[in-house]
């Protein structure tokens, strides 16, 4: 496997880990405003080492041993990472988005946008732009399955609707980060469907 594919798939192994965010809101923080104040406090954090990491010698040596691997070349060079992005979608996300969609659309974000990448890289079928057919159908599944795992009686057809809508998203070519597009995109189609 090349390097630039080693790196990648690295980086969405590892963003499966994103399932946190909406498990912790599940089953440890529950209520909205304290999971409000625990994402702002998060991001708070990620901005401070965003600031820092090229600055101070001992953050930039431990950056490089740890999480280079993983990360694109333009976040080496100081670039928003992903993780802060991560944090900042799930926070405008729970703003915008009341429960059970906004925990819903978040596991949208780390199970679907994953499991396109990783199949779309190693079995790429039909290319649309820099996405594939293939990594497209693969979002679609892997969101319907944790949306219907996560249902909390939403019936069938929002989820299957918001799992659509989030895969059309991260197949979109939007200059919009997939970690901040694909939550409220998701999320939002998901409740105005619901109400309709």
């Amino acid at each position: 496997m090349k390097q630039l594919e080693v790196s990648e798939f690295s980086r969405k192994i590892f963003h499966l880990f994103n399932m946190v965010v909406p498990l912790i809101h599940v089953y440890l923080i529950k209520d909205r405003m304290g999971m409000l104040i625990f994402l702002s406090l998060m991001l708070i954090f990620c901005f401070f080492i965003e600031v820092f990491r090229n600055q101070y010698n001992m953050l930039h040596k431990s950056f490089k041993k740890y999480l280079y691997f993983m990360m694109r070349e333009p976040e080496k060079e100081g670039q928003i990472t992903g993780a802060t992005w991560v944090f900042a979608g799930s926070l405008i996300t729970i703003i915008l988005i009341p429960k059970p969609f906004c925990i819903i659309a978040l596991f949208f974000l780390a199970v679907g946008d994953t499991f396109a990448a990783l199949v779309g890289m190693n079995y790429p079928f039909l290319k649309i732009g820099r996405k594939t057919l293939s990594g497209s159908i693969a979002c679609f599944v892997a969101c319907c399955m944790i949306g219907l795992l996560f249902s909390f009686s939403l019936n069938t057809s929002t989820i299957m609707f918001g799992a659509f809508i989030a895969t059309l998203t991260e197949l979109s070519s939007m200059k919009i980060n997939d970690n901040l597009s694909i939550p409220i995109f998701s999320g939002l189609s998901m409740y105005f469907f619901n109400i309709a």
